[in-house]
């Protein structure tokens, strides 16, 4: 073998190895920018369930505004008009889509909004009650956290506004 031979062997090596890589190179960039459309199509889609989550949350807090500290004096009154907006929230607004957990455990959002549209009581301690389990749970849900300490604080306050003795 002469070192022409050897020269054209080197080379076609050469532009195989090349031509190869290349190759490679652009099925790889290809696959990237498909996985990378993909990533961005979901997280898209998923932006958009987020929104549309907040938003129905938004519309389930306004159900609640009979059932505050604001006007304790009218919570037993306004329990079932505010159990209706719940009904109607979950199912003519859509917004029993966007419910987490399972209704059948105690801690999740799901459990405690069928705990408050469900309940029937006329005292105004345990329907607030209640219902603040409701909204802590939802804020929970949204990322918005309170401490144990603010929570049982809320509570007390309450208790007094309302007049309630042990």
């Amino acid at each position: 073998m002469d070192i022409s031979t050897s020269l054209v062997n080197l080379a076609s090596g050469l532009i195989g190895s090349l031509l190869g890589a290349t190759a490679s190179y652009v099925a790889s960039a290809r696959s990237y920018r498909l996985e990378r459309a993909k990533l961005l199509g979901i997280l898209s889609k998923s932006e958009e369930l987020e929104k549309t989550r907040i938003a129905s949350y938004r519309e389930l807090w306004k159900c609640f505004g009979g059932i505050s500290s604001h006007a304790p004096h009218d919570i037993v009154g306004n329990l079932n008009s505010v159990q209706e907006k719940l009904q109607s929230w979950y199912y003519d607004g859509g917004g029993g889509l966007f419910l987490t957990g399972s209704a059948s455990k105690s801690d999740t959002l799901k459990s405690r909004f069928f705990a408050a549209r469900e309940l029937l009581s006329n005292d105004p301690i345990q329907i607030w009650q209640v219902f603040h389990q409701l909204r802590h749970a939802l804020r929970t849900e949204l990322g918005i956290f309170e401490s144990d300490d603010d929570e049982a604080a809320a509570i007390e306050k309450m208790k007094k506004k309302i007049g309630f003795r042990h």
